[in-house]
């Protein structure tokens, strides 16, 4: 154990971190991805926030559009959705809303709490999904290829 003195002298002292300006005083991780302006993936599991991000809705749904196409998946398209199967892709004021009415969903609900997914909705029974996609990555580009490998096989 440390004497009482330890906790006086070094950058972890009291007194040092009562001597600091504004600027000097560490702000956090979200102040130090601003600042260092680094997109840092592995981030995404410790659940970051899309806090005032803006969301391209236009954007993504062209995204999924072309994802579907490189997968040759038939579907139809009008400009405020995309079907296909029982899947519903939905334009929504806070990203795209996806929508499947089938059984035996192969998802678990962690799979709709994950970053870039909000207000997921899984049946007890798994016979149905809604979930807003917010963003587009490897993890959500994974979750529609689960989605369209069990709905169009």
């Amino acid at each position: 154990m440390q004497p009482m003195d330890a906790l006086l002298v070094g950058p972890n002292s009291l007194q040092w971190r009562v001597s600091m300006t504004d600027e000097e005083i560490p702000r956090g991780l979200d102040h130090l991805m601003e600042q260092n302006a680094t997109e840092l993936p592995f981030l995404a599991s410790y659940g970051a926030e899309m806090d005032g991000a803006s969301i391209d809705v236009e954007a993504l749904f062209s995204g999924v559009e072309a994802f579907l196409s490189s997968r040759r998946v038939e579907f139809e398209v009008n400009e405020d959705s995309i079907v296909y199967h029982a899947t519903r892709i939905t334009k929504h004021e806070e990203g795209l809303l996806i929508t499947i009415e089938l059984e035996h969903l192969p998802l678990v609900h962690s799979d709709l709490d994950r970053v870039g997914f909000i207000e997921g909705r899984l049946n007890e029974d798994r016979s149905g999904l809604s979930v807003i996609l917010q963003m587009w990555g490897s993890e959500h580009r994974r979750f529609l290829e689960r989605l369209v490998e069990f709905t169009t096989a």
